[in-house]
């Protein structure tokens, strides 16, 4: 079968390869690729900056259809179900991180695209406990970004207060700032989604999609403009989903007294916090690794009750043949899926 494989570290070195198609064993199921998505982690591999395990086929944001069933599995899955999945290749299954299943936190986690082979293939083995059945009415397209979905649920309902009523910023127009707005405004929250005058066609689409109720770029005076939104208080929280080493500490000042800073991002070096604003404002500064089961079913939830059409956020769809065109777009800021199985598929 064929698999988009980073095959040596440095940069480069990815290529699409045939490689054996995997058979599931006790506790997995085989699926189908049908779509699968890119993003800056995938970018990263090409670029030589995230080495991970070598050779690896890449992608972790994906759907498709189950096509063999493993021996021993305690659900219902059956061969031809519409499916997503999570990113976790293995799980400990024992540790306290996973009887409660913050699947994100277990110690010895492996992760489809980044330490086991990924999704950008035209099949793969995922273990059971991984594989969620898709709702009436979603499809295979929208279903591809369940994953970044999961981290805006994560970032905004599991890992935060209740925003509702609250003015919130979020950083950085990408796929995830974006679904990071969206699913903020979807839980109340006043929006101000930020980014930078290169940005200006994501920040007018995000605000006639009514996924964010104001957007920002650099040439306005962020601080003024937060500060007149709050009567000076300053924003209940922040969402920091650019990675933009800036961003962390920049953002202290716009938070009101006791305000939370939630970063989503991941980081390259080590960004600047300015520990005694942190301090004397009582702030919080909470970490949000990607997602958990429960993020998961949230966003399908959202998805199948069309309070959030991630179809909408992808602008590129193209055949896994043109893989190396598709990371060049995601360099450029688009959310590129590829379609890996026949035109047929939905």
């Amino acid at each position: 079968m064929r698999a988009l494989v980073k095959y040596a570290p440095g940069p480069g070195n990815v290529e699409l390869r045939d490689v054996p198609r995997p058979r599931p064993g006790p506790g997995q199921v085989l699926i189908d690729v049908a779509f699968a998505g890119v993003c800056g982690t995938d970018r990263s591999a090409l670029d030589g900056h995230f080495a991970g395990l070598i050779p690896r086929t890449l992608g972790h944001e994906a759907s498709g259809v189950v096509a063999e069933l493993g021996a021993d599995l305690r659900g219902d899955l059956a061969v031809g179900d519409r499916v997503t999945f999570e990113t976790d290749a293995h799980l400990c299954g024992t540790c306290l991180y996973c009887r409660a299943e913050q699947y994100q936190r277990c110690p010895h986690r492996k992760g489809i695209g980044t330490t086991a082979d990924g999704a950008l293939a035209d099949a793969l083995v995922m273990p059971e406990l991984a594989v969620h059945k898709l709702p009436d009415g979603v499809s295979l397209l929208a279903a591809a970004l369940t994953e970044p979905l999961s981290i805006a649920v994560h970032a905004v309902i599991e890992r935060s207060p209740s925003i509702a009523g609250e003015v919130v910023i979020v950083t950085g127009p990408g796929a995830i700032g974006a679904l990071t707005s969206a699913v903020a405004t979807q839980v109340g929250a006043t929006t101000v989604l930020v980014g930078r005058s290169r940005h200006a066609a994501q920040l007018t689409d995000a605000l006639e999609r009514g996924i964010a109720d104001h957007a920002v770029d650099d040439t306005v005076d962020l601080a003024e403009y937060v500060a007149s939104l709050t009567d000076g208080y300053g924003a209940h929280s922040a969402y920091e989903c650019s990675s933009a080493h800036e961003w962390p500490s920049r953002l202290q000042p716009l938070l009101r007294r006791g305000g939370r800073l939630v970063l989503v991002a991941l980081y390259h070096g080590h960004p600047p916090v300015d520990f005694d604003l942190l301090v004397n404002r009582e702030l919080e500064i909470v970490g949000s690794r990607g997602k958990n089961a429960q993020s998961y079913r949230t966003a399908l939830r959202l998805m199948a009750e069309r309070r959030i059409d991630t179809e909408s956020f992808i602008t590129d769809v193209l055949p896994l043949e043109e893989w190396a065109s598709g990371l060049d777009l995601v360099a450029k800021g688009r959310k590129v899926v590829f379609q890996v199985a026949g035109t047929d598929v939905r």
